[in-house]
């Protein structure tokens, strides 16, 4: 079995040189412990400006940057387009999820982000790049832009350049021979959330407007306009994302097969979790961070959802009327992490049934928990390489089942 890719989202790079450092000083260390032997596969992170400096024609970066890679032994296969620009050091909150699916600024990165990873691919493969699950829809003002009709225009600019996006994929795919997936990534509060968010939508919106679409507009037939989104557009599943909102990935993964959507990536992950306590809550204000948004969901003892925007002081208040039930909190935590407890980990739904389903349809893996740098000091590895081995190391046992 061929090690696993970790997402390189968790080291800082905004700039093509930050990410040329992250992988020889990063990446190349974490190979050498779980791939000596072997090409190691990066799940590659490439912001807005590093991917234009990439493609810049006044300089052979892309050229150099694939000498990088052989010199090192490493492949890639994905990338993460989520994050357009900075992902560390500064109050990213939900500024990551703009510019969303209808600002033309998403369309032309995630573009570039295409022709790169074509560039990076062997002829005959296939790829994937993933991408915000079209928006972010802030919990406090939803009904407001229902209301006004925003939210419709929103959505119909938004599969608009979807569409725009899986034709220039299927362009690609004839003119450099590489199978490239743009893989939408559900989210807590993003306009896909759960698996009947990511359903209807691909029914009831991509394939009923884009179909229409590109019938009416590109000559096409019916049949091949949804064949053409159904190959271009499809999923990433993040486990810790479903977690958050209590679903469980392998049924919300046959859910996703039964309606002929295509998985092209799964990042391995897990949340946060707890059962509400006095204790639970004191611990948890060491989760509270300034950069990242850590959407929180507590299961009510009807089954009802209480959902919170982000992990605050707030939260931790208005969770104390919720005793004895179960919080999950959008924070990335180790694979490795057991729990202590008090804290535990979503990652016991990452069953020997999940994996076995997986690797009997070939689906990509990849670990993606960037959160070491905000993470409390006791759940640390001493260095960044130290945690990614251990996570890569207890996805791999996990993934062959032993």
């Amino acid at each position: 079995m061929q090690a696993l890719p970790y997402c390189l989202n968790i080291h800082p790079g905004e700039s093509l040189a930050a990410v040329r450092d992250a992988v020889t000083t990063h990446a190349v260390a974490v190979k050498a412990h779980v791939s000596p032997a072997h090409a190691y596969p990066l799940g590659l992170r490439l912001s807005a400006a590093a991917a234009q400096e990439l493609l810049a024609s006044s300089a052979p970066s892309l050229e150099d940057f694939e000498e990088l890679l052989a010199r090192h032994d490493l492949t890639v296969s994905c990338i993460n387009g989520f994050p357009y620009g900075a992902f560390h050091g500064t109050a990213v909150k939900a500024a990551v999820y703009e510019p969303d699916w209808s600002k033309p600024e998403r369309l032309i990165y995630t573009g570039r982000l295409a022709e790169i990873l074509a560039a990076l691919l062997p002829e005959g493969a296939a790829g994937n790049i993933s991408t915000v699950p079209v928006g972010y829809q802030n919990p406090s003002s939803a009904e407001i832009q229902r209301r006004a009709g925003a939210e419709e225009q929103r959505m119909a600019v938004c599969v608009r350049q979807l569409v725009v996006m899986a034709e220039f994929l299927d362009d690609l795919s004839i003119r450099k021979n590489r199978d490239i997936v743009l893989a939408l990534e559900p989210e807590p509060d993003c306009l896909l959330e759960t698996t009947n968010d990511v359903i209807h939508w691909f029914e009831d919106e991509l394939l009923y407007q884009g179909i229409r679409w590109l019938s009416n507009n590109r000559q096409r037939t019916r049949d091949e306009a949804e064949a053409l989104l159904r190959r271009h557009i499809g999923i990433c599943l993040d486990t810790c994302h479903f977690a958050v909102a209590f679903e469980d990935p392998l049924t919300a993964l046959t859910r996703f097969e039964s309606a002929g959507l295509r998985v092209a990536r799964i990042q391995l992950s897990a949340a946060l979790r707890t059962t509400v306590s006095e204790d639970a809550l004191q611990r948890l204000r060491a989760f509270i961070d300034p950069v990242y948004l850590h959407q929180t969901k507590i299961r009510l003892p009807r089954g009802q959802i209480a959902a919170y925007p982000d992990l605050t002081e707030a939260t931790l208040d208005a969770a104390r009327e919720q005793t004895d039930c179960e919080l999950r909190t959008h924070f990335h935590v180790p694979l490795y992490f057991e729990g202590d407890g008090v804290l535990a980990s979503t990652h016991t739904d990452l069953t020997p049934a999940f994996f076995e389903h997986v690797r009997a349809r070939r689906i990509p893996l990849e670990v993606e928990t960037y959160t070491f740098d905000v993470l409390p000091p006791d759940l640390r590895a001493p260095t960044v390489v130290d945690s990614l081995v251990r996570e890569l190391e207890w996805a791999s046992r996990a993934a062959r089942g032993v």
